[in-house]
């Protein structure tokens, strides 16, 4: 039998079936779309604001209590083919109370669209962000972005260096990310059954995996992950965190040996966490 690695292609495929490391998604959805529903009640927020022309090229915007605060970027994960920013509107109070703009956002969904097209509109959302700042109370000078899982991907290609001139952004527009619990060396997915809706190819995975793309000398970055992840998720979090390092990021990790894939996203309940915290360390808040 093929072997990837150290592993069997059967055994990378259970090493990259995340879902299966839990007994169900739904509780998750249900949860933290309840809570979702309580920060829309409370905050209010700018819903299903257009960043392109495709219906799921969209983000919220939740102001902070005063104009000209700083931006944190949330973008969603789902393996690039599902997941909604509706049901991660919930940060947006913990973030409202350390002084942040809060803003999720969608993007298009594979096989509809490749893996380049995901990244597009990732990059489209902070070209939106950035030109309008203003209207949503933020300060287009404190940009930063988080996301989890393939939104942690995702993440790590918009700190990646060399495509800002292309959508008109100068190259320093994000001031901090946070990758957490992503999916940042593609290679392993040429042979696990993603590659069939990714499309991927070995020059896609060169294009398109962070490991291949580091952010410039000095970024700022937090990236956290679950200890209750699959060896294969939590290397991809470790491997990248080491490999940023070496190449001069300022980078802060946060490992639970308590969570799950999933359940990591309980932590941004909690203004006290140390991954919450360091968040808002990141944006130069208290």
């Amino acid at each position: 039998m093929a072997v990837y690695r150290d592993y069997e292609l059967d055994e990378l495929e259970v090493e990259y079936d995340i879902v299966a490391t839990i007994d169900s998604l739904d509780v998750y959805h249900e949860e933290y779309g309840g809570l979702s529903a309580k920060a829309v009640e409370r905050l209010g927020g700018k819903l299903d604001i257009a960043y392109g022309g495709d219906p799921l090229q969209t983000l919220d915007a939740f102001a902070a209590a005063s104009p000209g605060a700083p931006i944190l970027i949330f973008i969603h994960g789902g393996y690039w083919a599902g997941g909604d920013k509706a049901v991660h509107r919930f940060p947006a109070e913990t973030f409202f109370d350390a002084g942040a703009v809060w803003v999720p956002i969608n993007y298009r969904l594979a096989p509809a669209v490749s893996l380049d097209d995901i990244v597009d509109d990732a990059r489209s959302a902070v070209a939106w962000v950035h030109g309008h700042a203003a209207e949503i109370g933020g300060d287009a000078d404190r940009i930063y972005v988080f996301g989890h899982s393939a939104g942690g991907h995702l993440t790590a290609m918009i700190l990646a260096s060399g495509w800002h001139a292309d959508y008109g952004l100068p190259e320093n527009v994000i001031k901090g990310g946070a990758p957490s619990s992503g999916l940042h060396d593609l290679s392993p997915l040429l042979h696990t059954s993603q590659k069939e809706y990714l499309k991927l190819d070995a020059d896609g995975v060169s294009r398109l995996s962070p490991m291949q793309n580091l952010p410039p000398k000095g970024t700022k970055m937090v990236i956290a992950w679950g200890g209750k992840e699959t060896t294969e998720f939590i290397r991809q979090s470790e491997d990248y965190a080491a490999a940023c390092r070496d190449a001069g990021a300022n980078v802060t990790t946060h490992a639970y040996p308590e969570h799950n894939h999933f359940s990591l996203a309980r932590e941004m309940t909690n203004r006290n966490s140390p991954l919450t915290a360091s968040l808002i360390g990141m944006m130069g808040l208290s």
